[in-house]
């Protein structure tokens, strides 16, 4: 009776380990995973000479939200804090992604009034969403200045 058990106990690992390993969850791709939800600003980042400066924002700032949910079209609402009064701003127009060689993603805004922007993509993963934008070049006396804004899933 015990070598059955065993054999079963056995045979019941195996199974086991050998059922997991075939795993029929599919993998998402960025361009899904960057329309999967609205995606809302929890901060923004300077970075100047490698040194990193996080800027918290004020509660009305960070209601601010980008939406790819539509496979064509964006939605941008920002917020801005102005004589102590906070102001809602809309956005609409059309989004491209792009990937460039092996790991450079880009996208491109462009506004309904035809004002593109494009930004690097730094990070995209299901928790953040971070877009670098490079607000100055870097001149022989001045540094290069990159801002970073960083977004999470609206839940």
């Amino acid at each position: 009776m015990k070598r059955l058990y065993s054999l079963l106990l056995v045979i019941l690992g195996f199974f086991i380990i050998f059922s997991c390993e075939d795993d029929n969850s599919f993998a998402i791709t960025q361009p899904q995973l960057l329309s999967a939800h609205k995606w809302q600003l929890k901060e923004v980042r300077t970075i100047i000479d490698n040194v990193t400066t996080t800027d918290k924002l004020l509660a009305c700032e960070r209601q601010s939200t980008l939406d790819f949910t539509d496979p064509e079209n964006y939605y941008s609402v920002a917020y801005a804090t102005t004589d102590g009064n906070c102001v809602e701003t809309d956005t609409n127009g059309t989004y491209l992604y792009e990937l460039t060689g092996t790991d450079k993603r880009n996208i491109t805004l462009t506004q309904s009034d035809g004002t593109k922007k494009t930004y690097y993509m730094y990070q995209l993963d299901p928790s953040y969403l971070i877009l670098q934008e490079t607000i100055q070049e870097a001149t022989d006396t001045e540094s290069q200045k990159l801002q970073l804004s960083v977004y999470q899933p609206v839940e």
